[in-house]
């Protein structure tokens, strides 16, 4: 089968699945080139191109297949098609189905839980708030209509916990960004909401430094804790390089802005500066300043960043934390 051929059979082979439970009118293909005067399909175009290729147009680049979700399915689910074509060339009609299973399977938990239909009421949603981090680089188009913080080349965004399970096996977590339009809804000041996330976050994910990588593979509660009233960890030395993450190890690299953490930090590392490398979206590496050169620490973070997924970078620099300023600085190198 052509891509061609693929694209046009999808839609049919999507509403004939019983497990799906999709009618004709939730299945629609939006071909490469479409556009449209109707300002909801005209925003879908939008968000399209800027989620799959950084670029802002109001004509559609490449073909997408959506779900519109009625019922309990609170959102739209949307794929590229040439990403599903080569699922099926590689596993077959199966793997196609297993991937809209899924995205409908996470719509329909973020529609169970009702926030999405108060996400213009803050007293509903406030405790839900929470702050995930991201390259800023990458993602500054899609962040254009958000609520977030930039640091350096990190952006701080603001979303909305829908839903986080875990069964033992897997964890699911499904979360939305807060828009400039829900955000004046509001009426608050944003500060406000950012004291309410960040607290949210650092309640559901308390921060951990874990001295040596080992103690970071399937930790105890207890290890790594270094900001509680009975420590776990209380000083490391220049030839440790400590991992700073939270007690989920998910989105982790948020812990280094919770409050006091910088500070804490620096009163471990004997009252000095320290380099901080943002590994990944979920964690950080700790240098006490003089233990190595900085050029040395960017040359590792370009090369873990290779390693990892393009959506699990969260910076390309090396940062430096005075302790005198209390200030978190990036560095040119």
């Amino acid at each position: 089968m052509t891509y061609e051929e693929f694209k046009q059979e999808i839609t049919d082979y999507l509403v004939q699945q019983p497990e799906l439970s999709l009618t004709p009118d939730m299945v629609k293909l939006y071909e490469d080139g479409y556009t449209s005067d109707d300002p909801l399909e005209l925003q879908l175009i939008r968000d399209t191109n800027i989620r799959y290729h950084r670029l802002e147009s109001d004509t559609l680049i490449g073909d997408i297949i959506c779900i519109v979700g009625t019922g309990d399915i609170a959102q739209m689910c949307r794929q590229e098609v040439q990403y599903l074509f080569k699922e099926w060339q590689a596993n077959g009609w199966p793997a196609v189905i297993h991937i809209f299973k899924e995205n409908l399977a996470m719509a329909a938990k973020a529609r169970q839980t009702g926030l999405i239909d108060s996400l213009t009421n803050y007293e509903s949603i406030k405790e839900h708030l929470i702050i995930r981090p991201l390259n800023f680089t990458d993602r500054r188009y899609e962040l254009n209509d958000t609520i977030y913080k930039r640091v350096g080349d990190i952006a701080l965004v603001l979303y909305l916990l829908a839903f986080d399970e875990t069964n033992g096996q897997k964890h699911d977590v499904g979360s939305i960004k807060i828009k400039k339009s829900i955000f004046n809804e509001w009426d608050i000041d944003e500060e406000e909401a950012w004291h309410a996330a960040l607290l949210n976050t650092n309640i559901m994910s308390p921060p951990r430094l874990y001295v040596n990588l080992s103690d970071a593979i399937d930790p105890p509660y207890t290890r790594g804790t270094f900001m509680a009233l009975n420590p776990d960890v209380t000083s490391f030395g220049p030839q440790d390089i400590p991992t700073l993450t939270t007690t989920t190890q998910m989105n982790g690299a948020i812990a280094r802005f919770y409050p006091g953490v910088m500070e804490k930090i620096a009163q471990m590392a004997g009252d000095q500066d320290y380099y901080v490398a943002f590994t990944s979206i979920h964690d950080i590496k700790i240098h006490i300043k003089g233990s190595i050169a900085p050029i040395r620490i960017l040359r590792n973070v370009k090369s873990v960043n290779q390693a990892f997924p393009k959506d699990e970078i969260l910076s390309r620099k090396v940062y430096l934390y005075e302790r005198e300023k209390k200030e978190l600085r990036m560095l040119e190198l």
